[in-house]
């Protein structure tokens, strides 16, 4: 298990649209930006079970999205935030992730971001948080475990 400075929970990787979710507050649902945005203040106040983590897909696909919905400037400010946070763990990918990736976006039928994501997850992490739990859910058999934080109860 890695661990943020002196903290040794397990790893949770948060899916891009979460963080989309919590960062856009305009744009969508109230109920899915306050669910998102409680789970990242929660991690950021190491309130949850786990630390929170992100991958180099998860910080692209998020800036690509923010992009599109608020400034460039406004999107890489965000995402920054993300980057030089102390409270949330950067994952590496592995080539040998990036394989199993391939072969888990052409077997199970999804994208490939979400397979990578997943086999990071498999590797590094104990969960994974995402709203978009149709592709994640075809990766069980792998010991990827999800919950949506728009679902999660309180």
């Amino acid at each position: 298990m890695v661990g943020i400075k002196s903290e040794t929970k397990p790893l949770a990787i948060v899916d891009s649209n979460v963080i989309v979710y919590a960062m856009a507050e305009n744009l969508y649902s109230k109920q899915f930006h306050q669910s998102c945005l409680n789970l990242i203040d929660r991690g950021f106040k190491g309130e949850i079970d786990y630390v929170l983590a992100v991958n180099n897909v998860i910080i692209i696909e998020t800036f690509s999205v923010l992009r599109k919905i608020l400034s460039c400037k406004e999107a890489e400010s965000r995402v920054s935030l993300l980057l030089n946070s102390r409270r949330i763990a950067f994952l590496q990918i592995s080539k040998e992730e990036c394989q199993s990736a391939i072969q888990w976006a052409k077997d199970k039928n999804i994208p490939v971001n979400d397979a990578l994501i997943g086999a990071n997850a498999a590797k590094y992490a104990s969960l994974i948080y995402t709203v978009d739990e149709d592709h994640f859910n075809r990766l069980g058999e792998f010991g990827i475990k999800i919950t949506n934080p728009v679902k999660e109860k309180k």
